[in-house]
């Protein structure tokens, strides 16, 4: 396991600089054996030094890059893959570890159209920031919906939302489809408000 001050979503990519003496043991043990580990999101506390509160669910991720310096650090990219409750933490020695479950989503029948309107007013949103001077990557509304089911799509869309790890741990935690484009649109509600009352000032 992986506590971090960050959260992983299924399907998003994250960049790691592995420094820790227990997270050298753990990348050297998932590359070994071609393993994967559990990303949290540490709710209190400090990435380093333990004394953390962690998150009750996670994403399982597996290295798709590595490279290992001569002293035991370590750059990692890592893909989320699946949801996982952590049922019980274990021993932190030599690096954290926890009895986990794989997490399905409650319902699969949530429409993909819906999730098409959503990422249509995310794009709507970027187009309004970005005319404002904010510097928001643009959105490929095509290469992001080749392929792609309704789930995979909604956290496709919440990886490109705004938001910080909270709001990113609901959507993580959310049961279903319907629930995480819920999630998502109010987040949107809110930064639609906050660039609505700056345009509004001058």
């Amino acid at each position: 396991m992986f506590p971090l001050g960050t959260v992983l979503l299924p399907g998003g990519i994250l960049p790691l600089h592995v420094f820790e003496d227990r997270y050298r043991a753990l990348t050297e043990y998932c590359i070994s054996n071609e393993a994967q580990f559990g990303v949290v999101l540490i709710e209190r506390g400090q990435e380093v030094g333990g004394g953390d509160v962690r998150a009750p669910v996670g994403c399982l991720a597996d290295i798709i890059q590595h490279e290992v310096f001569p002293d035991g650090r370590a750059n990692l990219v890592a893909l989320g893959t699946t949801r996982i409750d952590i049922k019980e933490w274990k021993s932190n020695q030599p690096y954290p570890t926890a009895l986990v479950t794989e997490i399905a989503d409650s319902s699969t029948e949530e429409s993909p159209v819906r999730a098409l309107e959503v990422l249509r007013r995310l794009c709507m949103f970027v187009e309004a920031a970005q005319n404002r001077g904010y510097k928001v990557p643009p959105i490929d509304e095509q290469a992001l919906t080749v392929g792609v089911e309704a789930s995979e799509l909604t956290y496709r869309i919440a990886d490109l939302t705004p938001s910080g790890p909270f709001d990113r741990q609901r959507v993580l935690t959310a049961s279903s489809c319907g629930e995480r484009l819920d999630i998502i649109e109010e987040q949107l509600q809110g930064l639609e408000e906050i660039l609505s009352a700056e345009q509004g000032e001058q």
